[in-house]
């Protein structure tokens, strides 16, 4: 069949219109929807690159408080006795030997006791319910039950809270002195400025020599300066001294390493 001019151009327009759709089909449509997931994975990772950017500025607030935390931390501590001093006899020497020249008392000894973890008990003004059927008797209008659940509602919060253990270290410090040295010694321990309570004192003689020269019929002058004093009772030598064993504890806890805020670390 002769296809006349009118036809030759349909035809051109028919085949040309069928390479378009062709090529729509086998290479734009196929391509806008690489260009529709690219569009999708470019808004994933700016997302993520926000998020990480948000992370980024938060590191220096970050920073700041975990050291403030350190800081806080090691002034609680400070009031504590170092692990790695208690479990030291030598060190615990040296603060006896020095309160011992301070108040010029003797140190004979002091011995390691014992040391292990042990929890801690808050101090807190601890209430009895003593009279709660004579009460429940008289409260026609609960106004007396609110009242004492109101009183019992802080012991009750501290009874129930969970105790932290600490690792507490005893002694026992021997020492001989003078009456106002062996008291100011005593003072000397309770003004330490670490952890320490004092939990026995034993004095061998509670007069300081006086029941012994009253009975020896001599006079032992008194020492408001707490310098020694002796006399002399027949061959026998008295004085104004008596042995005294204290038994201590010391609470330590570990000093807290340094958090290293500037490294970062590796997967």
């Amino acid at each position: 069949m002769k296809l006349n001019y009118r036809d030759k151009i349909i035809a051109a327009i028919l085949i040309a219109v069928a390479i378009l759709l062709i090529g729509f089909f086998a290479l734009i449509k196929p391509k806008n929807k690489e260009i529709k997931a690219d569009k999708a994975s470019l808004s994933d990772v700016q997302k993520t690159k926000k998020d990480i950017e948000a992370k980024i500025n938060q590191i220096p607030s970050l920073k700041e408080q975990i050291l403030n935390i350190y800081n806080d931390t090691n002034a609680l501590t400070a009031n504590f006795v170092p692990v790695s001093d208690v479990q030291n006899p030598v060190v615990i020497d040296k603060y006896m030997q020095k309160f011992a020249e301070e108040t010029k008392v003797k140190l004979n000894s002091v011995e390691l006791a014992e040391s292990k973890l042990s929890p801690i008990s808050y101090y807190y003004n601890s209430i009895k319910d003593t009279d709660a059927d004579l009460r429940n008797a008289a409260d026609v209008n609960g106004s007396l039950a609110e009242t004492m659940n109101a009183r019992m509602a802080e012991t009750i919060a501290v009874e129930q809270r969970a105790k932290e253990s600490i690792l507490q270290t005893q002694y026992g410090i021997s020492i001989t002195g003078t009456k106002k040295n062996v008291f100011d010694y005593l003072e000397a321990l309770k003004k330490f400025d670490k952890s320490v309570v004092i939990n026995q004192v034993t004095i061998s003689d509670y007069s300081f020599g006086q029941d012994q020269a009253k009975a020896a019929n001599v006079t032992l002058p008194e020492s408001k300066e707490g310098e020694e004093v002796t006399v002399d009772a027949g061959g026998q030598k008295i004085s104004n001294t008596s042995d005294v064993r204290i038994a201590i504890t010391l609470y330590s806890v570990y000093e807290m390493a340094k958090p290293d805020v500037d490294t970062v670390p590796s997967n």
